[in-house]
């Protein structure tokens, strides 16, 4: 039995949802979970593969490689991870910014556009993005009221902005500095899973369905839009946003972005990235 790890976010039910739909292969168990449960789980040997926060493979070089030629990202605006401020980026020093829990390598993302790219180091609160949003009027931390909040996935794409709030899209702001795309997650892999025939069987039918949602992609919709609570034309209008091939450019702003969450101590050094088979 393969134990797959599946973000039930709507930018991963291109590539998961018919693989788990048409109907499940026998030999494949899933475990639901938010990016940073599917994480731990994948860290603690819980899970053989799993769509995880990029980050990882920088935290888990040794241990885990990533299927080749999958990815999500954006080359530019990709409308899921946006930061809401009442101040601009540059005057956030000394302000309070508040991260959700559910996020890994969108919140180093926020780091680096901060500390590297405008050199303003604002203190962070965690918080649950399903329970509670930081920028509702009236809601404070122990610390104080937030001058910031990071939001990621769907609540990112369903949110609506409150009066005076300034939203920035994350991905756009990435590309604007540095000419590259982003990657956020990768289908990482244990070691031990890498070899196995279903591993590469798995790996198979992602690719394909990789290769062939865009001349689906309005029949997913439809079968997507009321999963999500998010309607068909909006699910249409922010896949054509997400990439999800790991092609050269994409494994160039990977690496790029691995480097510079070394330089602020979110990750270890990589030399080099392990793509299965």
């Amino acid at each position: 039995m393969l134990r797959l790890g599946n973000i039930d976010y709507s930018n991963c039910y291109p590539i998961h949802g018919p693989v788990l739909e048409d109907p499940r292969p026998e030999w494949l168990r899933v475990v639901d979970g938010t990016p940073s449960d599917l994480n731990r789980r994948l860290a603690a040997g819980e899970l053989d593969v799993a769509p995880g926060s990029s980050i990882e493979l920088a935290r888990h070089a040794r241990e885990y490689g990533a299927l080749r030629g999958l990815c999500i990202g954006s080359d530019g605006p990709v409308e899921s991870i946006v930061f809401a401020t009442h101040r601009p980026l540059e005057e956030l020093g000394g302000g309070t910014v508040a991260l959700p829990t559910a996020s890994a390598t969108s919140r180093c993302l926020l780091r680096i556009l901060l500390e590297i790219r405008l050199g303003v180091r604002p203190d962070r609160v965690d918080f649950d993005q399903s329970a509670a949003d930081p920028m509702a009027p009236g809601l404070e931390f122990p610390s104080g009221p937030v001058d910031g909040a990071l939001f990621i996935g769907d609540v990112a794409l369903r949110r609506r902005p409150a009066r005076g709030e300034t939203c920035i899209d994350l991905g756009a702001e990435w590309t604007s500095w540095t000419g590259l795309p982003f990657v956020y997650a990768l289908w990482l892999v244990r070691e031990q899973a890498s070899g196995r025939p279903e591993t590469q069987e798995l790996h198979r039918r992602f690719l394909a369905e990789r290769d062939s949602f865009r001349a689906r992609v309005s029949t997913l919709a439809d079968r997507a839009g009321a999963r999500y609570a998010i309607p068909p034309s909006r699910l249409v209008s922010y896949w054509s946003r997400i990439r999800y091939e790991l092609d050269d450019r994409m494994l160039a702003g990977l690496r790029h972005f691995l480097d510079l969450a070394a330089e602020i101590g979110e990750a270890p050094p990589v030399s080099e990235l392990r793509l299965v088979p």
